[in-house]
């Protein structure tokens, strides 16, 4: 399990670079055109909007692997035995969940309504925003797993989602 979730992280940590990278790199492109050429470049705007929707699920999916999304643990905190390791599972079966109903099937039905629609400029099919709900549901799916058989592998006084931290952390 290790080495999928290494490559998982790896995978979606270069795709969010790279689409980061390329982000800026449109940005400047318009700054120059708007100031130095006075002349605004028109696709822009619509290829900084697909890359922002798409950055922000892949970076959700992975924040959600490495454990560092946002959380309450207070209750998990004080919890103890199984009480504890039953809150520790609520976590990745809620991400099951909402990606199966919401990501995937609002996704893929988002992308069927829209499928007939184009962008104004680049006249890219409105379907290319939409499919990154699927795809962002499919990943959590991929890491909620993971990090459910690891809380199951884990006896249940000991942190599981600590230890994953840890050992991103470190390297190993």
């Amino acid at each position: 399990m290790p080495t999928i979730r290494r490559f998982l992280d790896i995978f979606l940590g270069t795709s969010c670079s790279l689409l980061l990278l390329s982000m800026v790199g449109v940005l400047c492109w318009q700054v120059i055109s708007r100031y130095v050429f006075n002349d605004p470049s028109t696709y822009t705007e619509e290829l900084l909007r697909l890359g922002l929707v798409w950055l922000s699920l892949l970076g959700a999916a992975y924040s959600a692997g490495r454990g560092s999304h946002m959380a309450i643990d207070l209750l998990r905190d004080i919890a103890r035995g199984r009480f504890r390791k039953f809150l520790k599972l609520l976590v990745p079966i809620s991400f099951i969940i909402f990606s199966v109903y919401v990501l995937i099937m609002g996704g893929l039905h988002s992308m069927q309504i829209s499928s007939k629609q184009l962008t104004a400029v680049l006249q890219l099919p409105m379907s290319s925003f939409y499919a990154a709900l699927p795809v962002c549901g499919v990943l959590l799916i991929l890491y909620a797993i993971l990090n459910l058989i690891d809380v199951i592998k884990t006896p249940a006084d000991e942190a599981p989602v600590d230890d994953i931290k840890k050992s991103l952390s470190m390297g190993e």
